[in-house]
């Protein structure tokens, strides 16, 4: 398979692009000016830049290629989010019709669980009907259905997958990052005694499922949506593999006490279990292989490795 991808110095991006190298794939990373490209510069893969205000050089970059992955990550929880000028809603639109008409068989589409709203504590799957509490899960949804729409009209096969929160090497701006540095300053944040229930993966099964999915014989020209999850913990059970794996206990942030109105969608994360059902992908045959301890052990060695340099 020859496999193009847009957003590859990213957090999932990069695993996706090593998952499709160690697969035996033919592989261009599509980065910008400027990017960190050592990871890349790894793995045997052709490594291009792009400006992406250039329609034609998108089309003739993807030309060749039978599989397009849009793993280009949507803006952060407090950024200003301007809906109807959206640089993810027209780049999108840019790629998914670029690959249409460069001949690639399938559009990859990366989304996140941030669309689920908060409405419900119960596991959920594909067919849950959305109801946006916030910005952020109005633009994904927005992305999403720009994929669907040009992929309805243009006959390309795309696929979607909303992977749960991931945790892995090359994390830089992640919820477990953020974890991480509370947790080296001898803090970590819990609500409701960390009993809230939360389903996570490794960054390296989203990488899997992303090279599973560009294989996968699905019917030409349809549409498909995708959850992933690799495990189910709780907060508090994350806290304490970290404890773990750092050989230290750090002290609890007790959140009870905030008040917030609105509730930010942080707090949301620590008082609602965020449980997914992805036995729609795990019907088809993918399966996860890595569990909690191993995700959190790979990460906090990657951030190890890091403070060395």
């Amino acid at each position: 398979m020859k496999a193009i991808v847009f957003g590859s110095t990213g957090f999932i991006g990069s695993h996706t692009v090593e998952q499709l190298i160690l697969k035996g794939h033919k592989v261009t990373a599509v980065v910008r000016s400027h990017s960190n490209v050592a990871f890349l510069q790894s793995l045997d893969v052709r490594i291009v830049e792009i400006d992406y205000s250039d329609t034609a050089s998108i089309k003739e970059e993807i030309e060749g290629h039978e599989v397009v992955y849009n793993c280009i990550g949507s803006v952060g929880l407090r950024s200003k989010i301007d809906l109807e000028n959206a640089v993810e809603i027209d780049l999108t639109k840019k790629l998914v019709r670029a690959a249409s008409l460069s001949g690639a068989n399938r559009f990859i589409q990366l989304s996140s669980i941030v669309v689920y709203d908060f409405h419900s504590s119960e596991p959920l799957d594909e067919s849950y009907c959305i109801k946006p509490q916030y910005l952020i899960q109005q633009l994904l949804l927005k992305r999403e259905e720009v994929v669907r729409k040009i992929g309805e009209e243009t006959g390309i096969t795309t696929i979607i997958l909303r992977p749960a929160s991931a945790i892995g090497r090359r994390d830089y701006m992640s919820f477990f990052s953020r974890l991480f540095q509370q947790h080296m300053n001898d803090q970590f944040p819990l609500l409701k005694n960390g009993e809230t229930k939360v389903s996570l993966v490794d960054t390296r099964d989203v990488g899997r499922a992303m090279e599973w999915l560009g294989n996968y014989p699905f019917p030409k020209g349809s549409m498909n949506l995708f959850l992933l999850k690799g495990f189910d913990t709780t907060w508090k059970s994350l806290k304490e593999e970290i404890d773990y794996e750092r050989g230290i206990e750090v002290t609890i942030c007790d959140l009870s006490n905030i008040v917030e109105d609105p509730v930010s969608y942080t707090l949301n994360t620590f008082r609602t279990h965020r449980v997914w059902n992805d036995e729609k992908i795990r019907k088809l045959g993918f399966t996860t292989k890595y569990s909690q301890r191993e995700s959190v052990k790979d990460a906090v060695q990657d951030f190890r490795d890091r403070e060395r340099i």
